[in-house]
């Protein structure tokens, strides 16, 4: 029915970037999600970092990068921002 290759989502690709250490992964990919990372701003790249390289609790995240820890939400909004910003970034590589 559909023919269309499926895309992997912005979670899916940069869980594959921050396997570029740890074993399989698509080096293609990574190589265009690492280009794109390094050019958002200082906070937003230590955020995706910690999370996706070094696998961080959003506690310790909150901490050392001074997010508030109550309410929650603003730590999910720090992070889809950066998401947000890194989606931007690989559609202007494209």
């Amino acid at each position: 029915m559909d023919d269309l290759p499926k895309t992997p989502s912005l979670d899916a690709r940069l869980d594959n970037w921050a396997s570029a250490n740890r074993g399989s992964y698509d080096p293609a990919d990574a190589d265009l999600i690492e280009e794109a990372w390094r050019r958002l701003a200082t906070r937003q790249r230590d955020l995706l970092r910690m999370v996706y390289l070094w696998r961080a609790g959003r506690e310790v995240i909150c901490r050392r990068l001074g997010i508030p820890r109550h309410p929650w939400c603003r730590f999910e909004l720090e992070l889809s921002s950066a998401k947000q910003s890194l989606a931007r970034l690989l559609v202007k590589q494209a």
